[in-house]
């Protein structure tokens, strides 16, 4: 009765214009209670058109020229190659010490969030109406002072008191990484054998396949390629959704 009643919930969420499911008739089964809630900070619990995105990587484009001479363009060809500037940076023995990871991680997040961001009481009454019983986690590739001052600016903080997993918690590595997600499970507390009961929101498709791989569910949130403007196609993830505010249709488990 169980199982009928979540596949009757997940055609309906399939026949909404607005979300995308991805159903696998053959591997269709029962799925477990969540054991945690992942979502993504920056262009998943907000969308402001990239700005706060490209303000962030003007910052990064700023620094490496400004700070370490480096060609113009040359931040983008690090991020490329090693997955995130500050990766590459180091790798490539731009950057040396925690001192100066610091004062990097700290001014190309230097960015004025609060004056791009509002609060979003829809999004608060969203995240209050989850099931108090299932933990729940910002987990992003940001700093967490710059996870907490979106937070703050969307009114929600308080919600995350002490919930927020960053690149530092991840020992800097890129966010798509199977070590990041291993780190964040540590953090939560769940075993590796427990992963599938780990749920996740995020705008990277990347970010969504290697969720996949590691046995998360992971939703993607946002349809539209930030650099194209085409919609974006992810057959990893359980169901693509246009905005977070879309999540009690796609996951109706975790209410």
């Amino acid at each position: 009765v169980k199982l009928y009643k979540q596949f009757k919930n997940d055609e309906k969420v399939g026949g909404d214009s607005k979300i995308v499911r991805n159903v696998n008739d053959e591997d269709y089964r029962l799925r477990s209670k969540p054991s945690a809630i992942f979502f993504d900070c920056d262009d998943c619990l907000y969308f402001d058109n990239w700005k706060v995105a490209n303000l962030l990587t003007q910052k990064i484009e700023d620094w490496c020229i400004l700070k370490k001479n480096l060609k113009p363009g040359k931040a983008y060809e690090l991020y490329k190659q090693w997955g995130t500037g500050l990766l590459g940076l180091v790798k490539e023995g731009y950057i040396n010490g925690d001192e100066e990871v610091d004062s990097y991680l700290k001014d190309v997040h230097d960015v004025g969030v609060d004056k791009e961001l509002q609060p979003n009481p829809k999004l608060r009454e969203l995240l209050l109406s989850l099931d108090p019983s299932i933990p729940k986690y910002i987990f992003t590739a940001s700093i967490k002072s710059h996870a907490e001052a979106c937070l703050k600016a969307l009114g929600v903080l308080d919600l995350f008191v002490d919930r927020i997993i960053d690149t530092k918690v991840c020992d800097l590595m890129t966010k798509h990484s199977e070590s990041s997600f291993v780190k964040a499970m540590e953090f939560a507390g769940i075993s590796r054998e427990n992963a599938g009961g780990c749920v996740f929101f995020d705008d990277s498709v990347k970010n969504i396949k290697k969720a996949k791989e590691m046995g998360w569910r992971g939703f993607l949130v946002g349809r539209v390629e930030r650099d194209t403007g085409e919609e974006v196609v992810c057959g990893e993830c359980e169901a693509a959704m246009p905005e977070i505010l879309d999540a009690r249709e796609a996951c109706p488990e975790i209410f």
